[in-house]
């Protein structure tokens, strides 16, 4: 058995994966962040968007309090754009949806050798909604855990036990997780999950498979 693939004799009982920055490419195969895309579609510089919605306003849309739509409107406004809600939306999304094969690859194999798999993800409900249609065909999932539907951000330390309620996991789930920040993987890692920092040019195959062994042994 290769040192990457877990045994497939006992079944762990989850891996989550983070989707932005994990099984989604930010830098889309080498052609840039969906930023690039967006400005040259519509003529404006996306980077302002950071000041504008990626600022105070997105607190509130990433947890579902707000939004995006009202808080894209208004962004607009001040930076007088003249751009469809709907137009640019798409844009986003779509631009923003390039699946990494290695990530997409890996967690085929685990789900085939009988891991159950769950997106676990800071998204407003909107694009949570977009990113489930899309990813749904290509693994096979056993649930969702969003930002947007939770109320809360990955960085919270009360996020880990409402996705717990939100998957319906039993008490004392093994959790692995696969996320591309340290700081939420430290932070689910204290709520009991087993956090792995995941970088393109890391062993995280190794690591996950690792820990995935071990959750299946009751470790």
């Amino acid at each position: 058995m290769s040192p990457d693939r877990p045994s497939p004799d006992r079944a762990p009982h989850l891996l989550a994966l983070d989707v932005d920055g994990v099984l989604l490419d930010p830098q889309r195969g080498g052609r840039g962040p969906w930023q690039a895309a967006f400005s040259e579609r519509f003529g404006v510089d996306a980077r302002l968007l950071d000041s504008t919605l990626f600022a105070a306003p997105w607190a509130d849309v990433i947890t579902g309090r707000r939004p995006v739509e009202s808080a894209l409107t208004a962004a607009f406004e001040a930076l007088r754009w003249d751009i469809g809600v709907e137009d640019a939306l798409q844009c986003w999304f779509e631009e923003d949806f390039v699946v990494d094969p290695a990530v997409l690859g890996a967690a085929t194999t685990w789900s085939g050798l009988g891991v159950p798999l769950a997106l676990v993800s800071n998204q407003e409900p909107r694009r949570a909604r977009f990113l489930h249609e899309r990813l749904a065909p290509l693994l096979p999932l056993r649930g969702t855990a969003f930002s947007g539907d939770l109320g809360a951000v990955k960085s919270d330390a009360d996020f880990y036990a409402r996705a717990e309620r939100h998957l319906g996991l039993a008490p004392r789930t093994s959790v692995v997780f696969l996320d591309d920040t340290a700081a939420n993987v430290q932070t689910s890692t204290r709520h009991g999950w087993t956090g792995i920092h995941f970088t393109r040019d890391g062993d995280w195959r190794r690591q996950v498979a690792s820990a995935l062994d071990e959750a299946r042994n009751g470790g």
